[in-house]
């Protein structure tokens, strides 16, 4: 991996899709959601700073040690960086990459009480209304509707950061904001283990543009890398790999997009 990333090209501008994902910024946001558990981030301005998460199936947030190793794979990577942290969780990934200078980090997670911890995280660390977006619902549904523009001027309230990619004239504010070309530079793609979301994942983003060839994807999985992507039609180029416990952590970049 290069030391310092190479900047993707920018992506044609996209119509935002007016098809909303499952549940609502108001569900999601009504009362305060309650943690279970909590995991520090380990680097940068908010060092030492607790995340929440709740108990749920499939939610289990890196260990500081494998954290550790990624952040050192990245540490080049992240400045001024756009992040996507599919599977979001607790959303300690994204918050890391924002603590180590990402500038945009988009929040997908499924779980509406998580959805509303990662939002109320965000205002606790008083992160600026442009630098993340949190949508609420699948994945798979979302990634066709992630609209390839995000918004560079603060004229939001951070409840309309829980953002359920209604259309323009639904969100207030952003139809007539600036805007900055969007292509994500780094992709957490760390789905519940048993769902086998991988390669889907992989598929549509690129399908969407919304990824090239010199976007950053970093894959977690219990089984090793050739068998997470055996069915990738893809050829890509495996920049770190390791094994901590049982699980295989690996950096890679997709030829050819």
């Amino acid at each position: 991996m290069n030391a310092k990333r190479n900047r993707p090209h920018k992506v044609a501008e996209a119509t935002h899709s007016t098809k909303k994902p499952a549940g609502s910024r108001q569900a999601a946001t009504r009362s305060k959601a309650k943690a279970t558990g909590q995991v520090r981030i380990i680097g940068g301005q908010f060092r030492r700073q607790l995340v929440p998460f709740i108990d749920a199936d499939g939610l289990r947030p890196s260990p500081d040690r494998l954290r550790e190793t990624l952040f050192n794979w990245l540490q080049f990577e992240l400045h001024d960086a756009h992040v996507l942290d599919l599977c979001a969780g607790s959303g300690v990934l994204g918050f890391e990459a924002l603590s180590r200078g990402a500038s945009w980090v988009d929040f997908i997670e499924l779980q509406p009480n998580q959805a509303s911890l990662i939002s109320q995280t965000a205002e606790r660390l008083k992160l600026p209304n442009d630098s993340f977006r949190v949508s609420l619902g699948n994945a798979l549904e979302l990634i066709p509707t992630l609209p390839r523009l995000k918004p560079i001027s603060n004229l939001h309230s951070s409840d309309n950061n829980l953002d359920s990619n209604t259309d323009s004239s639904s969100n207030k504010g952003q139809a007539n904001s600036p805007t900055e070309t969007l292509c994500y530079h780094i992709v957490y793609v760390d789905p519940p283990y048993d769902l086998d979301l991988w390669v889907p994942m992989l598929d549509l983003l690129i399908e969407h543009q919304l990824v090239n060839s010199q976007t950053l994807f970093y894959i977690e999985d219990k089984r090793e890398l050739t068998q997470t992507l055996e069915q990738l039609s893809y050829n890509y180029n495996v920049l770190k790999q390791t094994k901590m416990g049982q699980v295989f952590a690996s950096l890679i970049q997709i030829e050819q997009i």
